[in-house]
């Protein structure tokens, strides 16, 4: 389980270390700042722990953002405080807050709600696996995927963060079906979402949008940022081998069209899949195996 402590406490952080040593597979402390929403993105834990025994406005901001960013508002966050006050946790059960500790909490308190946490967790992977994937490759299906874009549109637009999404293809994947038969071709489209899983920063969202196309979300990404991102995604799968049902092994590319949304205005999530499109038809149109940035622009 991968757990970060956000808190600007020295002895939190070592009473946190102590207690989890040998315990959890991954442990990081972030402090608590206005980068915090971001590092956090970037970490993409499996349980937050959060320090609210000092007061500051800054803490309960970061708090509702915590419970409010489409990505990050599944991830359990437990908050830690100095007393059991009825506003504070009235305060908590507005925002649904998964847990909180009073301090002096012992370690088997914290071990306790930590293996709560995984049970829930655990149910919750297999109940989302059954409702949202795509059964072939593993990949969010459709309806998930549009669920996401407008949640990550209107957050983008309240909160004026940067919002790119990107289209890609395999190049010529008729050819594949055609030459291979089509349980090859079902082999390579898992293969490369998983390919995409591994090399693709874990806070991004990749879906099938439809045959062999799919949709990568990219919420906090500026357009510089997500044309690396999605050129060395192509690189990799450029540079990798495939293999066919019986074994043969083969290579590919894949076509990507990226645009990038700065929150000026309100649209829909057609309207973002329709620019990224058009970056996706330039990149066919211009010779494949490249990417191409549409710019968004609201007419």
């Amino acid at each position: 389980m991968k757990i970060i402590l956000c808190t600007d406490r020295d002895s939190l952080c070592k009473l946190i270390s102590d207690f989890l040593k040998g315990e959890v597979e991954f442990l990081e402390f972030l402090p608590i700042n206005k980068e915090l929403v971001d590092n956090i993105y970037k970490i993409n834990p499996d349980l937050i722990l959060f320090d609210l025994c000092k007061k500051g406005k800054l803490k309960w901001k970061l708090i509702e953002n915590l419970t409010r960013v489409p990505s990050l508002r599944e991830k359990p966050l437990i908050v830690i405080l100095n007393r059991k006050l009825k506003s504070q946790i009235r305060k908590l059960c507005e925002f649904e807050i998964f847990d909180y500790l009073i301090e002096d909490f012992l370690k088997c308190e914290l071990l306790m709600k930590i293996s709560k946490t995984r049970e829930i967790l655990d149910l919750k992977k297999e109940f989302e696996r059954l409702l949202t994937k795509d059964p072939l490759t593993g990949a969010y299906n459709r309806r998930f995927l549009m669920e996401r874009i407008q949640e990550e549109i209107n957050w983008c637009y309240f909160y004026k963060e940067s919002l790119s999404l990107a289209l890609f293809d395999i190049d010529f994947f008729k050819k594949i079906n055609d030459t291979y038969g089509h349980l090859s071709g079902d082999r390579v489209l898992i293969e490369l979402v998983s390919l995409a899983g591994k090399c693709l920063p874990s806070r991004v969202t990749i879906g099938r949008y439809g045959g062999e196309e799919f949709c990568v979300i990219m919420p906090s990404t500026n357009e510089k940022e997500a044309y690396e991102i999605c050129e060395n995604f192509r690189k990799i799968v450029s540079d990798s081998t495939f293999y066919t049902f019986s074994g043969e092994a083969i290579n590919l590319s894949i076509s990507i069209g990226v645009t990038t949304l700065y929150g000026e205005d309100l649209v829909t999530p057609d309207e973002l899949i329709q620019k990224a499109d058009i970056a996706l038809y330039k990149a066919k149109r211009f010779g494949r195996n490249r990417v191409v940035i549409e710019p968004f622009v609201v007419k």
